[in-house]
């Protein structure tokens, strides 16, 4: 069920956002007689607010569908409740008198899918979340049907289903929704006694990650290639060069914010806030190559982000380098061709700063390699594999010792491109 963007939000005095429903007059008294069903969020991220919002309108559109009064004369009206509950009391008399007793039974899978994005919305990211959204989006369409009960799905079932998926998805998307309606699954046998108890979702044996490939980095030339034919795109040409010089990853960039460009410890850096994974948070020096054009970006920002196409991006899952991993790939293409460089993508430019950064720079003179440590922190991969490392010395490295890594990051054949068009002037 789908609402329009912002319907039932509001911002409260500290920035977050509350869920405020108008409730009707024949629904008062269910809640004090009070005007409005406010509910707080907890949390100031919108697209978080509106998962939140969703939960909370599919039950109140629910309520208020069997509460509302139905067509007809007062009397007829009454009658009708009276016989309705008349027909209870006959039809169920023992379940009637021990239903503060007894557990409800199990919802069907749109409510425990409803359930599941309530329960876990500050637990989980937002793209875990969409991804749920979309498993049982998916299997419903499968089953050509609107809802159904979990106990009607079987193994037998789900077999079929995964036969056809491997012909239409690649092995690690078929994963996700595996796994994603597993914990749906879970969920469900750890709340209510009458759902299934064996999981069918698991032991299916799927080996995605088997099926993962590692990216190539650059040859030398190669990049300068992509570069140019992007020289009618302003936007590409700047994602791309804070990719270089920082390692980033390409939604990281594509989120960036003008808040995220700030001074710590008097360097400018990029904050990330968050990512891919929970070392993803973390400060990276800005370049003193790219340091004019960062705050050239955070002096005109657009709605509050970096990059136009970053800000007009507003997808379910909270990605907004779409539209830029399409563009980095054709230009690609058009500067490489199609065959051999399939495995050369945007996220090379993480592994060609990693690579820099192992080696300790660029040049054939002697090099001092950076600490395998501080190449993880700047690349925001986990550091250790000791407490100390994980949880206290999370933030220990300072942005000052960090700098000079990152100065090691050199690219000849893009730097000498503008040198070469002032000396041909």
């Amino acid at each position: 069920m789908s609402f329009k963007r912002d319907r039932y939000l509001v911002l409260d005095p500290c920035g977050n956002y509350l869920v405020r429903i108008t409730v009707p007059a024949y629904m008062r008294s269910l809640f004090g007689n009070k005007r409005y069903f406010v509910k707080s969020t907890g949390t100031s991220d919108i697209r978080q607010a509106r998962l939140f919002r969703d939960a909370i309108a599919v039950e109140w559109i629910r309520l208020r569908e069997q509460v509302k009064p139905r067509e007809g004369s007062k009397i007829e009206q009454a009658i009708a409740e009276l016989r309705r509950v008349s027909a209870r009391v006959h039809e169920t008399p023992v379940q009637h008198v021990m239903s503060n007793t007894q557990s409800q039974g199990v919802p069907s899978l749109l409510k425990m899918r409803d359930l599941y994005l309530l329960q876990f919305s500050e637990k989980r990211k937002l793209t875990t979340l969409s991804k749920t959204n979309k498993a049982v989006e998916v299997l419903l369409e499968h089953l050509k049907k609107r809802d159904v009960q979990l106990r009607d799905v079987n193994r037998t079932t789900v077999t079929g289903w995964l036969d056809q998926l491997k012909t239409e998805k690649a092995p690690q998307t078929i994963q996700n929704y595996v796994s994603a309606l597993a914990q749906i699954w879970d969920l469900a046998r750890n709340r209510y006694h009458d759902a299934p108890q064996e999981n069918i979702w698991r032991g299916h044996a799927l080996e995605a990650k088997s099926s993962k490939v590692s990216y190539e980095v650059f040859e030398p030339g190669e990049l300068a290639k992509v570069f140019a034919v992007m020289a009618n795109d302003e936007e590409m040409q700047n994602v791309t060069l804070i990719g270089m010089y920082s390692g980033m990853r390409l939604n990281e960039i594509c989120s960036l914010r003008a808040a995220n460009i700030r001074e710590i410890e008097g360097v400018l850096c990029f904050e990330v806030t968050e990512g891919k994974t929970k070392s993803a948070a973390r400060i990276i020096p800005v370049h003193s190559l790219i340091t004019p054009l960062v705050l050239s970006l955070r002096g005109k920002p657009h709605n509050g982000f970096l990059f136009y196409r970053a800000s007009m991006t507003d997808r379910a899952d909270g990605k907004r380098s779409t539209w830029h991993s399409q563009r980095f790939t054709r230009a690609k293409r058009k500067a490489l061709g199609e065959v051999g460089s399939e495995l050369k993508v945007f996220h090379s430019l993480r592994h060609a700063v990693a690579q820099i950064l192992d080696r300790g720079g660029v040049g054939r003179g002697k090099l001092k390699p950076v600490p395998e440590d501080r190449i993880a922190l700047l690349l925001g991969h986990e550091r250790g594999s000791t407490e100390s490392f994980k949880t206290y010395s999370k933030n220990a490295a300072s942005p000052i010792e960090l700098q000079p890594y990152i100065e090691l990051l050199r690219y000849p054949e893009i730097e000498k491109e503008p040198q070469r068009e002032k000396t041909d002037k």
